[in-house]
């Protein structure tokens, strides 16, 4: 399972969403991801993937794409 598979897999998991609703130009907040449950996503993005999102910029309105291209970049360079 690449990066983007277990960023989507998070999302399912955590969220109780189908795995057909998490399309990648879909915006968080229509995930009902709002800016608390996104830095909860994001601790948990950095401790199962051990990686750094402290300095990602990342709001509700990003895109399921943007918050995978982000963790994507920062696994590559761990």
């Amino acid at each position: 399972m690449d990066v983007a598979e277990r960023v989507i897999a998070v999302l399912v998991r955590m969220y109780r969403l189908a795995p057909e609703a998490v399309q990648p130009d879909q915006p968080l907040h229509r995930l009902h991801i709002d800016s608390l449950a996104l830095e909860e996503l994001r601790l948990v993005l950095e401790d199962e993937l051990h990686v750094d999102l402290d300095d990602v910029q990342l709001t509700s309105r990003s895109t399921v794409r943007q918050l995978m291209d982000a963790v994507c970049a920062k696994a590559a360079v761990a």
